[in-house]
C-alpha cells in the first residue's frame, strides 16, 4: 500500500506540478510550500491532496480516532 498516489510520485521524482484543469506547471504559493496554485489558470490545491482531484477519497496518512476505538 503506498501513501502516495501516482501525480504526488510523479511530482517527487521530478519536481513538477502539473495542474489538472489546463495543464500548466503549478508554482508553491506561499513561502511555506504548502499551496500550489496554478498561474495560468488560478487553480489551487493543498499540496497534501495535490492528485486527489474530483472528489475522490483522500486517504489520511494515520487513521482517525474513531478508527482506532472501533468496537
Amino acid at each position: 500500500m503506498s501513501f502516495f498516489n501516482d501525480a504526488q510520485k510523479d511530482a517527487l521524482l521530478t519536481g513538477r506540478y502539473v495542474c489538472s484543469e489546463c495543464g500548466a506547471l503549478m508554482e508553491f504559493e506561499d513561502e511555506w510550500e504548502e499551496v500550489l496554485i496554478c498561474p495560468e489558470c488560478g487553480h489551487s490545491v493543498d499540496l497534501e491532496h495535490y492528485g486527489f482531484e474530483n472528489d475522490e477519497a483522500y486517504e489520511a496518512l494515520y487513521p482517525s480516532k474513531e478508527d482506532v476505538c472501533e468496537d
